[in-house]
């Protein structure tokens, strides 16, 4: 009886094994800051990233002289003399990473993901998530802190010959929109570009034949000479700290009339975070609107964490109900029907990550 016991356990889907990881589905080059001009047409002009000196106050919790003189050198960004508009352009590769594990300690655990992302597949599921990077693309999400430093901007597609272009004053940051919010949103191209758009990238994250989907975007924004803008800022280890500078933004060596400089980026983690800014499914009655897709539901800007394991909604206690979920997922005949729960997994999957269980979960599984 206990062989027959142990045989049958075999045939039970599990999604958990030692080992188990997944490729980054969603491939965001390095964001690249310009300076434009609206009578120069294409002419574009590096954004420099340059160091200056600031006396500041010592104003922090406990400081050692409050209220004194702080001074320190910042890194620093401004839209130059003679501009009037900024531009962020960045490029994506959408890649059907998520159809099966990169790496699986387990061929069963394998195969029930792969089950599991066809029926996802076949109940429409892709093109839901694709709606939804798009609109964090159209919304202009991923220009961060950037995005209000205007209130004239356009966000402009390029894909398979296709140009597309939205204005991202019409979109909402909290409420995803529909296609017709995106339609409506439009200043450049038709609504068939749109529904080509959304299909191609759900094609691309989803189709067998391994063929990759890729867009070119450009966010452009009105802005005054001497502005501030916000790359991304460098996180510097204690072992690399330059002692002189108190704020480092990320930045990329460049060429501005053959001579040498440090181009103001934005880190494709960055963009790629705002683009996953698509779990409307957390369930938090305290936090409003989108988050980015992470297994705990983590919210950097609050210290919010969503899907604590106490709330059973994190990505590790949803994917320990396999039966269930492919269960479910296999008998949906309308994407409308799908469940929040599988919805939340397939984009944990197209994120990417190490997902491995615990040693004692994976010896339990086999």
């Amino acid at each position: 009886m206990a062989n027959s016991s142990k045989k049958s356990d075999i045939n039970i889907p599990s999604f958990e094994t030692g080992m188990l990881a997944y490729a980054r589905s969603i491939q965001v080059t390095e964001g690249l800051f310009f300076a434009t001009r609206n009578d120069a047409g294409d002419l574009k002009t590096p954004v420099e990233v340059h160091e200056k000196g600031v006396r500041g106050q010592s104003s922090e919790d406990k400081a050692k002289n409050p209220g004194n003189s702080n001074p320190q050198s910042v890194e620093y960004a401004v839209l130059p003399q003679g501009h009037d508009g900024l531009e962020l352009s960045f490029s994506i590769r959408f890649m059907p990473l998520s159809l099966r594990p990169h790496a699986c300690g387990s061929t069963q655990v394998g195969d029930t993901h792969a089950r599991f992302a066809s029926a996802y597949r076949s109940a429409g599921g892709y093109p839901i998530l694709a709606r939804l990077y798009v609109w964090n693309l159209a919304n202009g999400r991923f220009a961060w802190r950037n995005r209000f430093q205007s209130d004239d901007m356009t966000v402009a597609i390029e894909f398979d010959g296709r140009h597309i272009t939205f204005n991202p004053m019409k979109l909402s940051l909290e409420t995803p929109s529909t296609e017709s919010d995106l339609a409506a949103a439009l200043v450049g191209g038709s609504p068939d570009d749109l529904v080509q758009l959304v299909s191609g990238i759900a094609t691309g994250l989803s189709n067998n034949n391994k063929k990759a989907f890729s867009i070119r975007v450009r966010w452009n924004a009105v802005m005054e000479p001497g502005q501030e803008i916000f790359p991304s800022q460098e996180y510097i280890r204690d072992e690399k700290k330059d002692k002189q500078l108190s704020r480092v933004y990320a930045k990329l060596v460049a060429y501005n009339r053959d001579r040498r400089i440090f181009q103001a980026s934005m880190h494709s983690q960055k963009i790629g975070a705002a683009i996953r800014h698509i779990d409307i499914w957390h369930g938090s009655e305290t936090h409003r609107g989108a988050i980015a897709v992470n297994p705990y539901g983590g919210v950097q800007e609050t210290s919010e964490v969503l899907r604590l394991p106490k709330t059973k909604m994190s990505f590790y206690d949803i994917r320990a109900k396999a039966t269930e979920l492919l269960d479910d997922i296999e008998s949906v005949e309308k994407a409308i029907c799908i469940s929040p729960s599988a919805h939340f997994m397939m984009a944990n999957l197209v994120r990417g990550g190490v997902f491995g269980s615990s040693s004692k979960k994976a010896e339990s599984n086999g």
